[in-house]
């Protein structure tokens, strides 16, 4: 029988809550990227929550994806998400350049 190293008796608030989430916490995780002296904001997604029809074309590639896709949403940091541009993850890792 595995080892509880909790005193009898105690319990953890969450031991009621419900389980995690793991792609919830996989979506919508930013971070600050800096390449070739610019600041970008990054922000992963699954593509599961995109409505049916979207599609996006990768600005590194030119390849058009949709829903279900993993991949990263950038911008320049100091433009604004409304310039956001949806990267494939490979074209993302490999981009030099600027968003226009």
């Amino acid at each position: 029988m595995p080892r509880n190293n909790r005193p009898r008796g105690s319990r953890r608030p969450d031991d009621d809550d419900e389980p995690m989430d793991i792609a919830r916490l996989r979506d919508g995780i930013a971070k600050t990227v800096i390449k070739n002296g610019i600041e970008f904001t990054v922000q992963t997604t699954s593509g599961r929550k995109a409505e049916d029809g979207k599609r996006w074309t990768c600005p590194n590639c030119g390849i058009v994806f949709g829903p279900g896709i993993s991949h990263v949403v950038v911008w320049e940091t100091d433009l604004g998400p409304q310039n956001r541009r949806h990267f494939h993850n490979h074209c993302w890792k490999t981009f030099q350049g600027r968003l226009h």
